[in-house]
């Protein structure tokens, strides 16, 4: 019963999501490598505690802003958020999170918001 309904809940939410979306399924603990193009920043939207949508920012690395990147950082408190840990490969063109924590699945973007990527948790059983 409980198989069927993850499955229809599944099959739901893949049909809500817009063709244009790529989406990205990712076991709770391991890594993600989501396709992005270069960008200064990226940004993403994911749930809280109490489920509320939640944005953040994660700045690159570039040696002239050492003290304000390499975290991600919720937009309205400017906190820093606990994440597994963020990385950008130029030459993969690719966004990493590494030790996915139940906190970063959620929708993926550039910092001007133009691509976004899904990352959904993959649950396996068995």
């Amino acid at each position: 019963m409980i198989r069927m309904f993850s499955l229809i809940f599944l099959f739901v939410y893949l049909h809500s999501v817009t063709l244009a979306d790529d989406l990205i399924l990712v076991k709770l603990g391991e890594n993600a490598t989501i396709p992005l193009p270069v960008s200064a920043n990226y940004r993403r939207i994911v749930k809280d505690i109490d489920y509320k949508d939640e944005e953040h920012l994660y700045r690159v690395c570039n040696g002239k802003n050492k003290a304000k990147c390499g975290y991600w950082e919720n937009v309205k408190t400017k906190k820093k958020m606990p994440s597994g840990k963020t990385t950008y490969n130029k030459n993969k063109k690719t966004l990493i999170v590494r030790n996915m924590l139940a906190t970063d699945f959620g929708d993926y973007m550039t910092g001007n918001k133009k691509q976004k990527r899904t990352v959904i948790k993959l649950i396996v059983k068995g």
